[in-house]
């Protein structure tokens, strides 16, 4: 199915910037697009530097619990994505006759849904975390998860705005729900409190988990898909 009404007006209206004939300004959109440096420092930076900031056990308590939470989003994500279908990804709609910077794009998605975006769902999720520890870095992280990894996947055709605006609403909301519970967030407290003559540990995990988030679980889904095997 193809999206309709303001989704698809969005979605043609920035792909059309890919339409121009300067190379330079391909090569931005591709840049923007491809670079996971440029995706992710914003949101991992910030997220380290909350972390190291202090050595307060209730701030890492909800860190952690914001995590674990980010990771079943992405799960739902993903899940949504292969057993719902409200439309199929823009760029293997042939009908859509978009602007494609790479046509070999096409056959890199396992999976033609698109709703919600898994990539956004993550940093938004992300983003949530730093948010409800400082108000205004959250902010600019929901800023730039919006037109950097949003705003450009939806130009490329991967996604349309209401699979972004899906993620938006999927990742925080999973993120609230998890922190809200207080035990959830005791658990972990508990945990650090065990660890506590011992954090070289708990760093060394977190920077385990922070280096496969970063390049959007590959390592995780590499190792679930050969159990399921």
């Amino acid at each position: 199915m193809t999206g309709s009404g303001t989704d698809l007006d969005l979605l043609l209206a920035l792909n059309s910037f890919l339409g121009s004939n300067d190379l330079h300004n391909k090569r931005l959109w591709e840049f923007l697009g491809n670079s996971s440096l440029i995706r992710g420092f914003p949101v991992f930076f910030s997220l380290l530097a909350l972390w190291f900031s202090s050595d307060c056990i209730e701030r890492r308590s909800r860190m952690l619990a914001g995590l674990a939470a980010t990771s079943l989003a992405v799960v739902v994500s993903v899940w949504l994505q292969h057993h719902t279908t409200p439309h199929i990804r823009p760029l293997m709609d042939p009908a859509l006759h978009l602007n494609i910077a790479d046509p070999q794009w096409a056959s890199t998605f396992g999976r033609q849904g698109s709703f919600p975006s898994d990539t956004a769902t993550l940093f938004f999720s992300l983003a949530a975390v730093i948010l409800l520890e400082n108000r205004l870095v959250g902010c600019l992280c929901f800023v730039w998860v919006w037109v950097v990894i949003g705003g450009v996947r939806v130009a490329f055709g991967w996604h349309y705005p209401s699979d972004i605006a899906g993620s938006f609403i999927l990742g925080p909301a999973v993120v609230y729900s998890f922190i809200n519970v207080p035990y959830v967030v005791l658990l972990f407290e508990r945990v650090l409190k065990l660890f506590e003559n011992r954090m070289y540990i708990v760093h060394t995990l977190l920077f385990f988990y922070l280096a496969d988030a970063f390049n959007l679980y590959q390592g995780a889904q590499k190792m679930v898909f050969s159990i399921l095997k």
